[in-house]
């Protein structure tokens, strides 16, 4: 298969850039970045792309499966406005030019809980993200959902760090298993599991799913 990554240098996108490089199913890896990447992989070709005025992707051969693990804050953003460009409006853009093209699966990281109808701005932004991917009719559509993320980031959140120290008390207690927070790792694994487990249609994997998929990943066939 051919994958197309957007947001391969977040927490969960770097994990899945690792997975899909030594994954003997997945021939070429095309990116979609703002900025060159060190890429020395020869299945990986990195795209440089003007997200504010992407018209048509840079891609030259059939592409079967498009993950996306896009996003930002608002610290980092700068705005809400802002922030809404990078996690709806860029990954629109692409779901939209990707099925245009002929990708006929969309892999997508949500988060749990999202409604449009929550006083939350994070929380009502994805799920705006999410009512725009159902929209757009791939033949394969699954939206993954994960808790506070669990991985090395580069920037400080001391927020996140709270968060996850509270889900992790609360998923101990055995009450509420699917707050727990989740490893970046096994939502990536996830990501490349359900692609290959679920027919067509449109799938919600909620975090308390995640880890099923994600140990089925690791008896999977990997590249010598």
């Amino acid at each position: 298969m051919n994958a197309l990554l957007l947001g391969s240098t977040g927490l969960v996108g770097h994990e899945l850039l690792e997975l899909l490089v030594v994954d003997s199913r997945f021939e070429k890896i095309d990116l979609l970045s703002r900025r060159e990447l060190d890429m020395r992989e020869i299945s990986v070709t990195n795209h440089m792309v003007d997200f504010t005025n992407l018209l048509e992707l840079p891609l030259h051969h059939s592409v079967d499966i498009l993950f996306i693990a896009f996003g930002s804050t608002i610290k980092k953003a700068g705005s809400r406005a802002a922030q809404w460009e990078i996690d709806v409006d860029i990954p629109t853009t692409v779901m939209k030019l990707a099925k245009e093209i002929g990708v006929k699966q969309c892999v997508l990281i949500s988060a749990l809980g999202v409604s449009l109808n929550s006083p939350f701005f994070y929380s009502r932004m994805k799920a705006q993200l999410d009512e725009n991917a159902k929209a757009i009719g791939f033949e394969k559509l699954i939206i993954v959902k994960p808790s506070v993320l669990e991985g090395p980031r580069k920037e400080k959140r001391t927020g996140e760090k709270l968060s996850i120290q509270i889900g992790n008390a609360i998923g101990k207690t055995g009450l509420i298993n699917k707050y727990r927070p989740v490893e970046a790792i096994n939502v990536a694994k996830c990501m490349i599991q359900t692609s290959l487990d679920l027919p067509n249609g449109y799938h919600e994997i909620p975090s308390n799913e995640i880890v099923d998929f994600a140990k089925k990943y690791t008896k999977q066939e990997l590249k010598a």
